[in-house]
C-alpha cells in the first residue's frame, strides 16, 4: 500500500490466472501457473513453466483488472526476450501495434524486453483482463514460477447496494459499481486502459454513481479541481466549451450529494467568471456561438447536435441558478441565460440522446420527438448519455419500459463477455454470429472488439471499462428505488419507488450520516416501503 499527500489509499492485490486459452509451441506445465504458488522465488524450484524456444502461453484472469502483470523467474537463459502483450479482450491480447487499433496510446500493454533470471518484476500499467507471454528467440528458455495480475485500486469500501426481483438487472447494477470503482483511482478517469484522463464533461454519470456505491471519500473534488487548476478562465475546460457547463453540474451534483458547503463556496469566484463567459456567448434572440458544439461522438457533426447544446446550457443554467441561489445573490444571471436559451429551439430528427436532453431540460417534446424516445427500446443508445435516456423514456413511458430497455442494452454487453461497462455499445453489435471478448472469432464470426467501434475509439483501441457507463445505478437509485436528494447532503430524502414490474428492490445508499437502508416490495394493495435512516437524515415522503 503507498500514499501521498494527495492521494487516496491504494490497495495492491496478487490475482492468480483463472484459466489458460492457448498454448503454442514448447511449453510444458503451464497449468502450473494457475496454482497458487510461494511469493519468493529460490534455487531449487522444481514445480515450474518451462518455456522453450519460440513459444507462448495467453492467461484469462477471469475480469477486467487496472494494474501491471508480476513475473517470477527462476533459472534459464539470462536476459531472454520475451514479449508481453496485455488485452481487455483474447484478440486485442493477440494483435499487433496497429492491428484494427491496437495501440499502446496511455498506458503500455505492448512490449519486448529481457527478462532476468531468479527475478521478481512488475511490468506495465493498464486495464487487462488477458496476458499474453511470448518467448521470441530460438534456443532460450525461462522457467515461470508464478504470473500473477497486480490489481491496483482505491481502498474505498463499497457501500452502495441494489438487489432485486431480477437477476439481470442486479448483474448490470454490479457490473457498473465495478466499472466505476475501477475507473476510480486517485482520480475519476474515463477508463483505465485508453483514456486514462480526466474528462470533465463525462465525469457526470460517475460522479453520481460513485456517490451512490462510495459516498464521499476526496476523489470527486480531487478530480474536479484538477481539471479547474489547469482551466484558468477565460478558457474551457479540456478546450470543449460544454465541459465548463458540465463543471458547473457536477459542482452542484457533487454538493447536493455530499452536503460539502465548504467546497461550493470555495468555487464562487470561478463560477461567476465562467458563467459570464457563457452568457456572452448567447445572443438576445436566443443563437448561440461556442466555437464548436459537442455532446458526444455518436451526435458529433449531426444536425441535432446544436440542439443538444442548447440543452445542455438549459440543464447548466438551472444548476447555476441554484448554485447563486446558495450563494445568496439573486439568481439574475443563471435566469437571464435561461430565458435567452428558450427564445430560440429546433426539432430533433434522429439522435435519442439529444431527445432525452431535451425532456429533461424541461422544453416540451413534440410527438415526433416523443416516439424516437419511445420506440426501439435501447436502439440508439450511448453508455455516456444511458442515464439521461433511461431517465427519460422513464418520464415518458414508465419504468417498466425503461428496465427493458436497460436490461436489452446492458444485457447485450453481458452476454458478450463483459465484466465491465464499456466506452461504447450498439446493439446492432451484438447481432448475428459475433465473438464475445473471451475467445477468438470462428469461422464466419465477427470480433466485437475488434470490428466495432467509432469515431477515436474504432477497433482494439476501444476501452472496454469506461466509467461513464455507470449511469445505469443513478436511474436506478433516483427512478425505481425512487430516492430523490431534497435537502443537500441527504438531510432530507423523498422517497417514492416506482418499481416498473419488479416484485422487490432492496438498497443501501451511503450519506454523509451514514447508510440509508430502503426495500420495497410490491403487493396487491400498491407498493410498502420500510426505511431505515441514519440519525441526520429525516425521510419526507
Amino acid at each position: 500500500m503507498t500514499t501521498t499527500a494527495d492521494a487516496a489509499l491504494m490497495l495492491r492485490e496478487l490475482i492468480i490466472p483463472r484459466s489458460i486459452v492457448r498454448v503454442a509451441g514448447a511449453v510444458e506445465n503451464a497449468e502450473y501457473l494457475l496454482q497458487s504458488r510461494a511469493g519468493q522465488v529460490g534455487l531449487n524450484e522444481t514445480c515450474f513453466t518451462r518455456l522453450c524456444g519460440r513459444c507462448g502461453v495467453l492467461l484469462d484472469f477471469g475480469r477486467e483488472l487496472h494494474g501491471s502483470l508480476r513475473i517470477v523467474c527462476g533459472f534459464g537463459t539470462n536476459g531472454a526476450r520475451i514479449r508481453i502483450r496485455l488485452g481487455e479482450s483474447v484478440g486485442e491480447c493477440l494483435s499487433e501495434l496497429g492491428e484494427r487499433g491496437s495501440t499502446n496510446d496511455h498506458a503500455l500493454r505492448d512490449v519486448t524486453l529481457p527478462l532476468p533470471m531468479l527475478s521478481d518484476s512488475e511490468f506495465l500499467m493498464s486495464g487487462f483482463r488477458f496476458a499474453h507471454l511470448e518467448l521470441l528467440e530460438e534456443g532460450a528458455e525461462v522457467r515461470i514460477k508464478a504470473v500473477n495480475a497486480v490489481f491496483v485500486h482505491s481502498a474505498r469500501p463499497q457501500v452502495g447496494r441494489f438487489v432485486c426481483s431480477d437477476e439481470l438487472i442486479n448483474r448490470i447494477y454490479d457490473t457498473a459499481a465495478y466499472t466505476v470503482q475501477l475507473c476510480a483511482q486517485q482520480y475519476i478517469w474515463d477508463g483505465i486502459k485508453r483514456d486514462r484522463l480526466v474528462w470533465m464533461g463525462d465525469l457526470y454519470p460517475e460522479i453520481a454513481a460513485l456517490s451512490c456505491v462510495c459516498g464521499d471519500d476526496g476523489c470527486i473534488a480531487r478530480s474536479l479541481d484538477f481539471v479547474k487548476a489547469e482551466t484558468p478562465l477565460p478558457r474551457w475546460m479540456n478546450n470543449y466549451p460544454m465541459y465548463s457547463m458540465w463543471w458547473i453540474m457536477n459542482v452542484w451534483e457533487y454538493y447536493l450529494r455530499s452536503g460539502n458547503g465548504a467546497y461550493l463556496s470555495a468555487q464562487r469566484e470561478y463560477f461567476y467568471g465562467l458563467l459570464e463567459r457563457i452568457d456572452g456567448c448567447i445572443a438576445e434572440d436566443g443563437a448561440f456561438d461556442f466555437g464548436i458544439n459537442f455532446i458526444d461522438w455518436p451526435t458529433h457533426g449531426h444536425r441535432d447536435e446544436a440542439e443538444g447544446v442548447r440543452c445542455l446550457a438549459k440543464l447548466c443554467a438551472k444548476s447555476a441558478a441554484a448554485m447563486e441561489a446558495w450563494y445568496g445573490t439573486d439568481g439574475a444571471l443563471a435566469d437571464k441565460i435561461l430565458q435567452k436559451l428558450c427564445r430560440r429551439d429546433a426539432p430533433v430528427t434522429e439522435k435519442k440522446q439529444i431527445a432525452a436532453l431535451k425532456c429533461l431540460s424541461g422544453t416540451p417534446l413534440s410527438r415526433q420527438e416523443e416516439r424516437l424516445l419511445t420506440e426501439g427500446g435501447a436502439e440508439g443508445f450511448s453508455t455516456f448519455m444511458s442515464y439521461f435516456l433511461l431517465k427519460a423514456q422513464s418520464r415518458l413511458k414508465g419504468n417498466g419500459y425503461a428496465l427493458e430497455a436497460l436490461k436489452e442494452y446492458y444485457g447485450g454487453m453481458l452476454r458478450l463477455g463483459a465484466t465491465t461497462f464499456w466506452e461504447d455499445f450498439d446493439i446492432a453489435w451484438g447481432k448475428g454470429d459475433v465473438c464475445p471478448v473471451d475467445r477468438l472469432p470462428r469461422a464466419g464470426e465477427r470480433d466485437v472488439h475488434g470490428d466495432f467501434g467509432r469515431f477515436c475509439y474504432a477497433g482494439y483501441r476501444h476501452s472496454l471499462c469506461h466509467g461513464w457507463s455507470a449511469g445505469v445505478i443513478p436511474f436506478l437509485v433516483e427512478e425505481v428505488l425512487g430516492v430523490t436528494v431534497s435537502e443537500a447532503g441527504y438531510r432530507k430524502v423523498r422517497i417514492s419507488p416506482k418499481l416498473g414490474g419488479l416484485r422487490f428492490v432492496r438498497a443501501d445508499l451511503p450519506t454523509p450520516h451514514g447508510v440509508l437502508h430502503v426495500e420495497c416490495r410490491a403487493e396487491a394493495e400498491g407498493t410498502v416501503t420500510e426505511v431505515k435512516a441514519p440519525d441526520g437524515v429525516e425521510v419526507i415522503g
